[in-house]
């Protein structure tokens, strides 16, 4: 087997659980690629300050901090 390819929806409360058991066995390979959807949908809405925070984060992790906004 060369490739294993996994997709579906993790709650957020079982995101670093995930990543413990299913992703650290891989963490320090090179081809490890993963690739992330993330959705945020409040009923209230989201303010301009988290929107800023997050592109601060993402910024701070040397990621893309383009953020489409609906």
């Amino acid at each position: 087997m060369h490739k294993i390819t996994w997709d579906g929806e993790i709650p957020s409360q079982k995101w670093m659980n995930f990543y413990t058991k299913v992703l650290s066995k891989f963490a320090n390979e090179n081809d490890l690629r993963l690739i992330l959807k993330v959705e945020v949908a409040l009923k209230d809405g989201i303010s301009n300050q988290k929107i800023e925070e997050t592109r601060i984060a993402l910024r701070e992790l040397g990621l893309d901090d383009q953020v489409e906004e609906e």
